[in-house]
């Protein structure tokens, strides 16, 4: 049923790319009708994956591998079901690590073709864009050897959709975006390719993370831009990486470490983007946020305090940056409420345990 529907789907889709307009508005309702309905197809199955046991897997899953994907491959932009990447995020999720034999099928048919409808502007697609990450989130938490398995392009090309994802002024696509960094920063520390990963991609994310961090449009995203930087900087710390970093033809001098390597680094990125700053303050800065980096209290508070002196956040409204103090101040308020008998009503508190 799935595939005649879909079948349907391509052929009114590729009409209406010939037919004149009157007849196109006519084709139009069976063009979005078919749509609807594998909408609805899609979120029947994630529904009954969800909520069903291994057996609903071992019955469902296999033979509608090839039929959904396939469809959502061949079709045009517009009929693509965004449903189907809630789809198979819904099934890595359920089935975790036996999907990853899978992984390759799906990112196959879905990544590349997502990626093209949704980076060629931040409005197109808007259904796609959060689900599509929510896919790739799935993927890094539960299959992430299937990751590993990728060629160094399709790899690039996960990279590269990460980065586009934080850099979106949409809060809640930034939010994925830099939660799949950090998960996917702490499976490569682990993994055995910590050293190569890191290598290729260290200085592009530290960079592209203090480009979002020192924005105004992206301070929602402030407590896991430190998550973040906090990573690498104990990662250079520490005695997981083996190989330096730094590139030895294009850098002549030999650091003794990547920690120094790193600071340097990073204090010439810092001076070149604030040029209004000294270089004995960005150097404070830079010494500042290795010497805390196991603290992460202090790290935060360094980052805090040279961002709301910064001339671009100076004249701005900064409660962004204080979100998680003022949501743990909210929190106590309500823990000694509730510690007052009669204070707050029974069924206000049935309420909030309802909202939870």
């Amino acid at each position: 049923m799935y595939t005649g529907n879909s079948d349907l789907i391509v052929q009114n889709a590729t009409l209406n790319v010939e037919m004149h307009y009157f007849s196109f508005l006519a084709n139009m309702g069976n063009f979005w009708c078919c749509n609807e309905l594998d909408r609805m197809y899609s979120e029947l199955i994630s529904s009954s994956i969800a909520e069903g046991g291994p057996q609903i897997g071992k019955q469902f899953v296999p033979p509608m591998m090839d039929p959904v994907l396939g469809d959502y491959a061949r079709n045009l932009p517009d009929a693509r079901e965004s449903e189907v990447l809630s789809l198979f995020a819904t099934i890595i999720n359920k089935y975790k690590a036996a999907m990853i034999d899978d992984v390759p099928r799906i990112f196959e048919a879905v990544f590349q073709c997502t990626l093209e409808m949704i980076t060629k502007n931040f409005e197109d697609y808007p259904e796609h864009r959060l689900k599509f990450f929510s896919l790739l989130r799935a993927i890094a938490t539960h299959c992430f050897h299937a990751l590993i398995q990728l060629s160094s392009q399709q790899l690039k090309l996960v990279m590269d959709s990460i980065v586009w994802a934080f850099r979106h002024t949409e809060r809640n696509i930034a939010e994925t975006g830099l939660n799949l960094l950090l998960e996917m920063l702490k499976n490569f520390q682990a993994s055995e390719f910590c050293n190569q990963f890191y290598r290729t991609y260290f200085l592009t994310i530290e960079q592209e993370i203090f480009a979002v961090l020192t924005d105004t449009f992206h301070k929602p995203g402030f407590k896991l831009h430190v998550l973040i930087l906090q990573q690498l900087f104990c990662l250079v710390e520490s005695s997981l990486l083996t190989e330096p970093l730094w590139d030895a033809a294009t850098v002549p001098y030999q650091y003794p470490n990547n920690g120094m390597f790193v600071r340097e680094y990073t204090i010439k990125l810092l001076s070149t983007s604030f040029p209004n700053m000294t270089a004995t303050e960005v150097t404070q800065l830079v010494n500042g946020l290795f010497e805390s980096r196991n603290d992460l209290s202090t790290f935060k508070n360094h980052i805090r305090d040279f961002l709301v002196q910064s001339k671009e956040f100076s004249a701005q409204d900064n409660k962004d940056l204080y979100a998680e103090e003022a949501a743990l101040q909210r929190e106590r308020e309500r823990q000694r409420m509730l510690s007052i008998p009669g204070l707050i009503a029974p069924n206000e508190i049935q309420d909030e345990m309802l909202d939870s």
